[in-house]
């Protein structure tokens, strides 16, 4: 028997020859890009400024559309709507927002009944429920117009909360703990690999 490797196992996300602009007369920010992430794997996307990660980021997430290539989720390419996507992806890009509400509301992505202990179990796992509870309001605290009333290291683990609460097989994340301390982004780090969800930064 051969010895089980990625060579036997169907991707995660599968990139292949993907080239994308924002517009006919800009140059390609990303020209013929193909690679592979398995799942349960940890994958970080490095570059200069400008190179185009975030906007790598957003094609893999289904929020562009490549010019040429493909992307493919379980084997299923994003061309053909995210409906068509086994599982889940979460993502919190670099301009994901808040929406005016409570606490509770912007995690369960106001879902027409939200399940309280999954909205809990999501907060502290984005090491954010210890300060939501020694909030008046506790759950039920208004954040404010796009979340002007919480911190910049609240807000993105409220937004990573929310991302966690749809229960995804692959999480996407751009600069999503840029506001933590070093203590905490250890702690979520951690909390991530113990998921073992695919990951994407």
């Amino acid at each position: 028997l051969f010895p089980y490797t990625t060579l036997f196992r169907s991707a995660a996300i599968d990139v292949r020859s993907l080239s994308f602009r924002y517009s006919d007369t800009d140059r390609w920010l990303l020209e013929n890009v193909s690679f592979s992430v398995y799942p349960g794997e940890c994958v970080a996307i490095t570059g200069p400024s400008g190179a185009g990660k975030s906007t790598l980021l957003k094609l893999i997430a289904g929020l562009l559309s490549p010019q040429q290539g493909t992307v493919a989720i379980g084997g299923h390419p994003l061309a053909e709507g995210l409906a068509a996507v086994p599982g889940r992806v979460g993502f919190v890009l670099q301009d994901d927002s808040l929406f005016g509400g409570t606490i509770a509301d912007n995690i369960s992505f106001a879902a027409d009944e939200a399940d309280m202990s999954r909205v809990e179990a999501c907060a502290r796992m984005a090491c954010l429920h210890d300060e939501i509870q020694a909030m008046p309001m506790r759950y039920n605290t208004l954040i404010g117009d796009m979340g002007s009333a919480l911190s910049g290291g609240q807000q993105q683990r409220l937004l990573l909360a929310r991302a966690l609460y749809g229960q995804p097989s692959i999480l996407i994340l751009d600069e999503a703990t840029s506001h933590l301390d070093i203590a905490t982004e250890r702690a979520i780090a951690a909390m991530l690999a113990d998921l073992k969800i695919t990951r994407v930064f």
